[in-house]
This record gives C-alpha cells, sequence and structure tokens, in this order.
C-alpha cells in the first residue's frame, strides 16, 4: 500500500474495522508472537502511516506484518470498486472488503482510522 502513495499526491483512508482479519492472528500476537520484520516494517514506513489514537498496538503489528505484505489489495476506481468485491466474493474469497479510499490529502500519507 505503501508503493500507492509514496512520492504522490494522493493518499490513504483506511478503515481499520473493515479490515479482515484472522482472528488467531490477534491471539498470537497478543502473546507476543510477531516477526522481528514487523518491528523493521514499521520502523521503514512508520513515517508515512497515522494512526487513530483508539487502536491497540497489536493490532497495528498485524498490519506491518511482513507474511501479509503484498498482492493482497487492490485499487480500483469507486464505481468499480462493488461489482469487483462481488465477483472477489463469489470466485476468490467471502472474506473480500472494501475497507478505504484513495483521498487527496494527505498525499503520501496512509491514514488508519
Amino acid at each position: 500500500m505503501a508503493e500507492m502513495v509514496s512520492d504522490s499526491a494522493l493518499g490513504i483512508e483506511i478503515h481499520a474495522e473493515r479490515i479482515p482479519i484472522i482472528a488467531e492472528a490477534l491471539e498470537y500476537a497478543a502473546m507476543g508472537l510477531v516477526p522481528a520484520g514487523a518491528y523493521k516494517n514499521r520502523e521503514f514506513r512508520e513515517k508515512m502511516v497515522d494512526f487513530s489514537p483508539s487502536l491497540d498496538s497489536i493490532f497495528k503489528d498485524i498490519l506491518f506484518d511482513p507474511q501479509t505484505s503484498g498482492g493482497l489489495l487492490i485499487c480500483v476506481a469507486n464505481q468499480a470498486a462493488e461489482i469487483l468485491l462481488g465477483k472477489l466474493k463469489q470466485g476468490v474469497s467471502d472474506r473480500a472488503a472494501l475497507i478505504g479510499q484513495v483521498v487527496a490529502e494527505p498525499g503520501g500519507k496512509i491514514l488508519v482510522h
């Protein structure tokens, strides 16, 4: 996702409650079972991600988990989003979800709330 807004005038707004997360991932992260790469990812990208203060640190750890990096997000025009979501739910995964949108400001940032 960072690559979508890096050096861009656009940003991304993510709605945390819409992100499908495997329940066991939260359980394991709460036990401290977070890959070292998650901390490296956070350190590398933390300046471009703004989290709502209400979000739990365990949830943030999961969002930086390197095991889920790449290939999991698709960005399409608003008018195509619902159509694509329907097709994904039918043929790929019933957990597919619309989790956010591209925003004009702040450019180059990811807002998670």
